[in-house]
């Protein structure tokens, strides 16, 4: 593993000053102080200790922490496997630019977790196991975007991070709470890559008890399905998981059109029992004037955020590796279980190989518990799946919408677009109208 702190701020060209506390300090003093801005850096670069006394006090004793966001940092990750990867991208303040399956190099991007010193043997049998299948739908013509479905979370990948300060400081934190020992050590070297360029802004990285405990429960199986999953998702006839609406508002349209009465000045109660008493007829006309103009890059009203709906998911690694991405939502996952089933992709499901890629993934369960824990996890596979609840707005859901169910999009999550799409129409027919891909929404009332 490796992390190398490949750019930051600096304040003078001339003469730099390495480290974005100077940058901090002065920003902290704007509201306060009379002089320019252009002022208070020069101040700050003339003693830098001074800087960072005055970052601790007002981030830390008196808890402006939203000081330490003007420091930014780019950070290159590299040899870090698609589990830990997982870990890290659970925050979400922070911006992410991962380097895709396609092109991982399958003699040398593997991860050797810590946990698996006295069982490596049975995860490198896996790990050959998989390549080899690989490869070979490779070779047949499969493409590597459905055969990566067979190769175990251990994979490495690399990323390119950039996060401010206060984001650095709760990814440290959260990453050395984990039970992963991967995670603990990439919070390491983020930690010591920082630490020294800006001390001021990166101090409380030990983990509660109660940070531990929150961080293990992701990883704390202990319920099961009653009998067979049943699945209502599918793709090229190949069931995928499930999608499920779980909480929502009544009247969801009607919401949308109070919400954006509020800022003509109406009162909200008196908006919404107008919205609710027109004619459907009467909707149409006030929300198609809502977003008329709209084009397919031009993101939905604010209106729209007041309308929260909350989904139970049911999906694989590989298409959550694209929903994790739409990090204004709210998320909370279970542990991949092997009980919820495995998507198979349909290029797979041919004789000469659908019995080979079961026999596949029977080995990848059967290797996963020769560890116990997290670690385990290691052995599973991209196709494995995992329960999680998703809460995201109105507005969020037509961003999604138009990316993931374009026809660019993958088609593990497309399916999943679509769904939500259908379930989105149902209880919401003119916000549903917006819901589309990129390259089939053609906007304006249908």
């Amino acid at each position: 593993m490796k992390v190398t702190l490949s750019g930051f701020n600096l304040e003078n060209a001339e003469n730099p000053v390495r480290t974005p506390e100077v940058l901090t300090a002065a920003y902290a003093r704007v509201s306060r102080s009379e002089k320019s801005l252009s002022q208070l850096r020069a101040d700050a670069r003339t003693n830098v200790e001074k800087a960072r006394r005055s970052n601790e006090s007002i981030v830390y004793d008196m808890g402006h922490a939203s000081i330490a966001e003007h420091a930014f940092f780019n950070l290159d990750l590299e040899d870090v496997s698609r589990l830990a990867l997982e870990e890290l991208e659970k925050h979400r303040l922070a911006s992410y630019t991962e380097k895709s399956q396609r092109y991982v190099k399958l003699d040398a991007d593997w991860h050797r977790p810590a946990e698996w010193v006295e069982q490596g043997a049975a995860l490198s049998r896996l790990q050959d196991a998989a390549v080899a299948l690989y490869r070979d739908l490779l070779a047949a013509g499969v493409e590597p975007e459905d055969a990566r479905y067979y190769l175990p979370l251990s994979m490495t990948g690399q990323v390119g991070l950039s996060c401010n300060a206060r984001t650095a400081e709760h990814l440290i934190l959260r990453l050395a709470a984990s039970p992963l020992a991967e995670a603990r050590e990439l919070s390491r070297l983020v930690f010591e890559n920082l630490k020294p360029v800006v001390p001021s802004l990166i101090r409380y990285v030990e983990p509660s008890a109660w940070c531990r405990r929150e961080e293990a429960a992701t990883w704390t199986l202990l319920a099961s399905e009653e009998g067979e999953l049943e699945e209502n998702v599918s793709y090229a006839g190949r069931p995928l998981g499930r999608l499920d609406l779980c909480t929502a508002p009544d009247d969801w349209d009607a919401h949308v059109l109070a919400h954006a009465a509020v800022r003509s000045g109406a009162p909200f109660a008196a908006a919404l029992a107008g919205a609710r008493a027109l004619s459907p007829e009467g909707r149409a006309e006030v929300f198609w004037r809502l977003v008329d103009g709209m084009t397919v890059h031009d993101p939905a009203p604010r209106p729209f955020e007041h309308v929260h709906l909350t989904w139970e998911w049911v999906l694989s690694a590989a298409a959550f590796a694209q929903l994790k991405r739409h990090r204004l939502a709210g998320i909370t996952t279970a542990a991949y279980d092997p009980r919820l089933g495995f998507t198979h992709p349909a290029a797979v499901a041919s004789p000469a190989f659908f019995d080979r890629a079961r026999s596949l993934v029977a080995l990848a369960e059967e290797t996963s518990t020769r560890v116990p824990g997290p670690a385990g996890t290691y052995a599973l596979l991209s196709g494995h799946r995992r329960r999680l609840t998703w809460t995201a707005n109105l507005r969020e859901l037509v961003h999604f919408s138009r990316l993931r169910e374009d026809s660019h999009a993958q088609w593990d999550i497309r399916a999943f677009a679509a769904a939500l799409s259908t379930t989105v129409r149902a209880h919401a027919p003119l916000t549903g109208a917006l819901l589309a891909g990129k390259d089939s929404w053609s906007g304006g009332m249908p």
